[in-house]
């Protein structure tokens, strides 16, 4: 199915994200990505999910306490970190991701809310705006998402600490939180200290501001309440995290889409995403043909972040009512109604003057259609996950197990009830949809 490119895409090896709100002016210029500061190269997309709560933490406190920095090396393929090795304290990849002392608290900690059926990620970066574009201002430790069946978000976002020095302030820390709750609309935040002593006053500050507060052995309790009874998929395991951040560095036809997953996606948060994860792998399908391990891992890394924006179109159709479904997506895509329409009547003026001088005609010339041409299917994606919410909404974890499996864990049990077999159909139909969308070839499986 050939697909229309926007005006925007006329240079198909450079797609570009408009970060402001949708122009009325200009035709079928679809809101697209644009393109970060060059520091966008500095982190990677990091999907959530580690071991589960007692296995995971057993035995990190003490390390985190005796390892000093400068004895950081790469990690082991076992729960538990090793003991450093020359041998590959050398490579880039694993010096870099070990010298992040707080590692093992937030491979722990995201892996018992991935666990506990979050959809779950590390490391998320943060933007603000600025001259050239965005700029990254903070990330979040762990966030985990939810969402209920009217496809409205419940966020919980985690900051992981385990250092113990003085310049450590539980108070800014707590405030710091607050702001980011409210910078990825989340309504609760958990703040785990590992080896810093908390005073009372400053978790009735917590309380105050809806962050709850975890010092000490409270955090591996923390993480065990939450995986108790559940089975063990192995998420998040160091050697599964590092293999998943492998996936995506070491093949530089990602780099543009790694950087807009792992912070322009979440500073958007609205219809800009659909087009921009789209255009991204639009540009990845005309370098990479056929599928291969690697892929799969990106793929569907990229399909479960646009399954969070998906939500967000069924919730603005359940506002507006079913049998506009057409006309809600149609104007979701371009930013909301009024600017739809704007950009609708623009197109039609130009319509008119073009086929009143001629040249335009019956039998001849036509411009393209205002709408992307994946919009009927976009549609009918929508319609699909309404109509079966309990499954639509677990749909991210399923797309997250499967990741998870490819990077050698044990993934979640077979469970062949109803609502599980649904999601997965679903899981599918995202796939199948990106490739109408980009018209890639790729056939990949959950």
């Amino acid at each position: 199915m050939s697909l229309q490119t926007s005006l925007n895409d006329s240079n198909p090896s450079e797609p570009v994200i408009d970060t402001s709100e949708s122009d009325s002016s200009g035709l079928n210029e679809q809101p697209v990505i644009n393109e970060r500061e060059s520091q966008a190269s500095k982190g990677s997309t990091e999907p959530s999910a580690d071991k589960s709560g007692e296995a995971k933490l057993e035995g990190f406190k003490t390390r985190d306490r005796s390892r000093s920095q400068e004895s950081l090396s790469a990690p082991n393929k076992s729960k538990q970190m090793s003991k450093p090795d020359s041998k590959v304290s050398a490579d880039p990849r694993k010096h870099k991701l070990l010298r992040d002392r707080d590692l093992s608290i937030k491979l722990a900690v995201g892996a018992a809310l991935a666990t506990s059926s979050y959809y779950t990620r590390v490391n998320v970066g943060l933007s603000a705006t600025s001259s050239r574009g965005l700029g990254d201002v903070t990330d979040i430790d762990v966030l985990g998402l939810k969402y209920d069946l009217t496809f409205n978000s419940e966020a919980i976002a985690v900051s992981c600490k385990s250092g113990n020095s003085k310049s450590l302030s539980p108070a800014r820390e707590i405030f710091y939180l607050r702001g980011v709750l409210d910078y990825v609309r989340a309504s609760t935040g958990v703040a785990a200290f590992l080896n810093k002593p908390i005073s009372p006053h400053l978790r009735d500050l917590g309380r105050r501001l809806n962050v709850l507060i975890f010092s000490g052995d409270e955090v591996e309790l923390w993480c065990r309440s939450l995986t108790n009874g559940l089975p063990d998929p192995g998420y998040f395991e160091e050697s599964a995290f590092e293999r998943y951040l492998t996936t995506w560095e070491n093949n530089s036809v990602t780099h543009d889409l790694r950087a807009y997953l792992r912070t322009d996606y979440w500073f958007h948060l609205d219809f800009r995403n659909l087009q921009n994860v789209i255009g991204h792998l639009r540009k990845l399908s005309s370098k990479v043909g056929t599928s291969c391990e690697w892929l799969d891992v990106v793929v569907l890394d990229s399909a479960a972040h646009l399954c969070l924006t998906l939500f967000d179109l069924c919730h603005q159709i359940r506002m507006m009512g079913l049998t506009s479904i057409i006309e809600t997506t149609s104007a979701y895509l371009f930013g909301g109604t009024v600017s739809f329409k704007a950009r609708r009547d623009l197109y039609l003026r130009v319509q008119q003057l073009l086929a009143s001088t001629g040249v335009l005609g019956s039998g001849g010339p036509s411009l393209p259609p205002l709408e992307p041409l994946y919009t009927q299917a976009l549609a009918e994606l929508a319609i699909r996950f309404i109509e079966r919410p309990h499954a639509a909404i677990i749909v991210p974890q399923v797309i997250q197990d499967s990741i998870w499996r490819r990077l050698g864990s044990q993934g979640m049990p077979p469970n062949d009830n109803k609502n599980s077999l649904a999601a997965e159909k679903l899981a599918q139909d995202v796939l199948n949809f990106l490739g109408i969308a980009t018209g890639a070839n790729w056939k990949i499986k959950v």
